[in-house]
């Protein structure tokens, strides 16, 4: 049925009439008292809550509110339909194809003079939860797959379908959600098949072909010339997202947050959430600023819990890009808190990592033997994972590069050296590797082999559990640049 009012239209399931008509009757368009806040991005927020008829009947329900944020999502809403009719009857089709989805209820549009937002309304699934962006459990990834290669049979062509999109209840039941971008026609091709089971399984460091992921790829049925077509897919999709998930860190998503401050700016990023007031109420003529160094770059300050570097405004966002770019690699660095800018200067503020670096480390023979093969092991995997995404570090040494004690993890600071090229070129990585393969050779650490042996077993196990092999002669190349540094460098690095 169509119900209609001033300022909002709405079409219903006629099963679920008697409860949602009184709700749209009784409160003013877009109100939708006693629903909570379960997500709130740029283009969507949904809330959960109840409707009830007074009767005694009751039904727990998703409401998603989509947000025409800019004139690219009015243009696409003016010439596709609301986005809330097109998730409609997608969900419907799966339902009549047989595929398992939340049960629509209802969807419309409300608004003013100011524009109109749609908005649509789903049955919740009791207790269910979405599947985890990561590894997922054996029992959940084989019915994952099933359900996959019977969405791809029925043709469910769904580009953007990631394990946050597929909820699963206590008891094991499946079902599709936020379908606003697919579309339901023949079933997929193989190439079509490589590429959604790749973007499926994108969070994982081998794609479809990670050991996790052999459940999965099991119960789809997926052969091995299928499995290693998705795994060459998902080569180019993180390449791809590498750079989007960069682009978080200079606009408004979960993971970062815009503010206005009196005298410019905020950038701030959820992954430091408790130095958010900090970095507000930071002054650069503070008296308790601590100088570190200052230099062509800019000035490094430390204050309490913060590192504070003043650079140019394009190089300040460049670095929260790199920090970005580490958090999606998973290479791990100082949480970067914010970006501050005001008049005609910016700074970069990341968490202050209480430990000494590892030339320090070195110089004073504190740790143990142990605990240096542990750590250049770690080291080995980070700079691994680094490559294999396609960044390098000019600045990579040892006071770059700080220890937890208790973890043993290895942390980058300093990013003013990241850079980003295409993952197959070595260049970059052979002089990255042959400056920590002198800085190893040059420390006090260097009569213990296996110091250096685990250091590159790090760096292969890395590629390996990514699906990739480093270059044949990378090693060579390596060789050859920390040989250079070594004579660049008479002082510091002895030639073997």
């Amino acid at each position: 049925m169509t119900f209609r009012r001033p300022e909002c239209t709405c079409q219903i399931d006629r099963e679920f009439e008697s409860l949602l008509v009184p709700h749209l009757e009784a409160a003013a368009p877009g109100s939708w008292p006693g629903f909570l806040e379960v997500k709130n991005s740029t283009v969507r927020r949904v809330l959960s809550g109840q409707l009830e008829d007074g009767q005694g009947h009751s039904l727990k329900v998703h409401l998603k509110l989509f947000r025409p944020a800019t004139l690219s999502d009015r243009a696409r809403d003016a010439l596709r339909g609301s986005r809330a009719a097109r998730e409609f009857e997608n969900l419907r089709e799966c339902l009549r194809r047989g595929l398992p989805t939340v049960r629509p209820i209802a969807h419309g549009r409300f608004g003013n003079a100011q524009g109109m937002r749609s908005f649509l309304i789903t049955e919740s699934l009791d207790r269910a939860e979405a599947l985890p962006r990561g590894p997922i459990p054996e029992a959940a990834a084989s019915s994952a797959g099933e359900l996959l290669r019977q969405a791809h049979d029925r043709g469910l062509h769904a580009r953007d379908l990631h394990p946050g999109n597929i909820l699963i209840t206590p008891s094991g039941q499946l079902a599709l959600v936020d379908l606003t971008s697919a579309s339901l026609a023949n079933p997929l091709e193989r190439e079509e098949r490589a590429r959604a089971l790749a973007f499926f399984c994108q969070d994982l460091d081998g794609g479809l072909g990670d050991p996790t992921a052999r459940p999965l790829a099991l119960a789809y049925g997926a052969d091995e010339k299928l499995i290693d077509q998705a795994v060459r897919q998902g080569r180019r999709l993180r390449n791809r997202a590498l750079s989007a998930f960069g682009r978080r860190a200079l606009r408004a998503c979960r993971h970062s947050k815009i503010e206005s401050l009196a005298s410019g700016s905020l950038y701030c990023y959820s992954s430091a959430t408790d130095l958010h007031a900090a970095a507000r109420a930071w002054r650069p003529d503070c008296p308790d600023n601590e100088t570190i160094k200052s230099g062509r770059r800019g000035a490094v300050y430390f204050q309490g819990d913060l590192v504070i570097k003043l650079r140019p405004q394009a190089s300040a966002k460049k670095l929260a890009v790199a920090s970005f770019w580490l958090m999606f690699a998973g290479v791990h660095g100082a949480d970067p808190v914010a970006v501050r800018i005001g008049p005609g200067q910016c700074w970069f503020l990341t968490r202050r990592l209480p430990w000494p670096n590892l030339a320090e480390e070195f110089a004073r023979r504190k740790p143990g033997q142990e605990s240096l093969v542990s750590a250049a092991g770690q080291l080995g995997d980070a700079v691994g994972r680094m490559h294999a995404h396609g960044l390098r570090n000019r600045d990579l040494k040892f006071e770059n590069l700080v220890r937890n004690p208790e973890s043993n993890r290895i942390y980058m600071v300093d990013l003013d050296g990241m850079r980003r090229h295409h993952p197959l070129d070595t260049r970059g990585q052979a002089a990255d590797l042959g400056r920590l393969l002198a800085a190893y050779r040059s420390s006090d650490v260097k009569t213990d082999p296996r110091i250096l042996r685990a250091f590159l077993r790090g760096y292969l196990s890395s590629h390996k559990s990514l699906c990739l092999k480093p270059a044949s002669n990378l090693y060579r190349h390596s060789e050859a640049r920390a040989q250079e540094w070594a004579r660049a460098h008479p002082g510091r690095i002895p030639a073997r």
